[in-house]
């Protein structure tokens, strides 16, 4: 049985937010850090209770949201288990890393692995629709919810877009974010492409993976209302650490 960490016992709900939720976060972050693996019993019901001072109405509840979610399963009789810890990505709308994060309550942020000016390869250049030879802004981060590498995320903007981000505070705010609120800019719809590639040693090392295994990649070019391209991104991820959900109408 999973025993809270020693020195727990004062854990309380801060502000106005429902206990239920601050138990959930407390948590989903927990099994995000890797404090509880994959296949290892969470703290019982009972405990719990004892640990926020709460009922037991109201931590079933909490492990019913994370039951949900799908990164937490109830075996009768034993008690409750992680399943997997896995982000889910919406492909029904376009949304940023934290804001596909925040259902689960789990703190998130990017580190910053590059931040340069390249001449990009042809790919890139017609997706951006640049001229042949012009510089773009080449950003790389890796994203990070609780202390897990979720995805590595290979950016590249117009150079007037670029060189307005280089400056901001991109490890702990969203790009999308930063261009709508910071920049003035509307993001208006993107294509998106789902394949598989093999990781590189580089994309390996910055996920942990096994250099040559299949990684999920995600190819997405985000416009703005007018149909301007703002931004092509190449994310990947190991397999079990992302997955895509969406409902299509038949016609």
């Amino acid at each position: 049985m999973a025993n809270p960490k020693p020195g727990a016992k004062n854990v309380s709900s801060p502000g106005r937010t429902l206990k239920y939720i601050t138990i959930r976060n407390w948590l989903t972050e927990r099994i995000a850090s890797g404090e509880f693996g994959s296949g290892q019993q969470l703290p019982s019901e009972h405990e719990v209770m004892e640990l926020f001072g709460v009922s037991r109405v109201t931590a079933r509840q909490a492990f019913d949201e994370l039951r949900r979610t799908g990164i937490v399963e109830a075996r009768r009789g034993k008690g409750y288990f992680v399943s997997h810890f896995r982000a889910t990505a919406s492909l029904e709308r376009l949304q940023s890393f934290g804001e596909m994060m925040a259902p689960l309550g789990v703190e998130t942020h990017s580190n910053v692995v590059e931040l340069i000016e390249v001449v990009p390869e042809p790919l890139v250049t017609e997706a951006l629709q640049v001229d042949n030879g012009s510089l773009v802004t080449r950003i790389g981060r890796t994203r990070m919810a609780g202390g897990t590498s979720i995805s590595l995320d290979i950016s590249y903007y117009p150079i007037d877009i670029g060189r307005k981000l280089m400056v901001l505070n991109l490890g702990q705010e969203d790009v999308f974010l930063l261009m709508e609120q910071r920049m003035g800019l509307e993001l208006g719809y993107a294509d998106v492409v789902l394949d598989v590639d093999d990781a590189s040693p580089e994309h390996a090392k910055f996920l942990g993976a096994e250099p040559g295994k299949p990684l999920l990649r995600l190819r997405r070019l985000t416009f703005d209302n007018n149909g301007r391209p703002l931004a092509f991104e190449l994310i990947y991820s190991r397999l079990d650490a992302m997955a895509f959900k969406a409902r299509l109408g038949r016609w």
